[in-house]
């Protein structure tokens, strides 16, 4: 298919003077040297993708795995209030109601993100 394109490109085409032949040459080599280091730099940069999205993706379950275990230690304890509350109200007793909200309270209203220099360290000491 290549030949017979050629071949018709070549019909139409004016005869090329010998004395350009060599510089013709010399543009042909340096088409193909420039294609060859664009091959290399686009593999290069396909690596280079390769590594990042790697990376990407060990802080992305790092920080899913950090953060579910921190919000889950907080849904501990909102279900032991919770468990309080149910109780207190069970037994009628307003101490148990009254603590239970109080601790239920302290939890919801605190965040794990208030000191962000101690989660920093915690971050820290963990990716080491």
């Amino acid at each position: 298919m290549a030949g017979k394109e050629i071949s018709k490109v070549l019909k139409h085409a004016a005869p090329i003077p010998a004395e350009e032949i060599p510089r013709l040459f010399e543009l042909l080599l340096e088409s193909r040297k420039e294609s060859e280091k664009t091959r290399r730099d686009i593999a290069r940069f396909d690596s280079m993708k390769e590594v990042m999205i790697e990376e990407i993706t060990g802080k992305y379950n790092f920080y899913e795995f950090f953060f579910s275990k921190i919000f889950a230690e907080r849904q501990e304890a909102i279900k032991k209030d919770f468990e309080i509350i149910d109780k207190g109200m069970r037994e009628n007793n307003r101490e148990l109601i009254q603590a239970g909200v109080a601790g239920l309270s302290g939890v919801v209203a605190s965040s794990p993100f208030t000191d962000m220099e101690k989660l920093r360290r915690m971050i820290g000491s963990v990716t080491g």
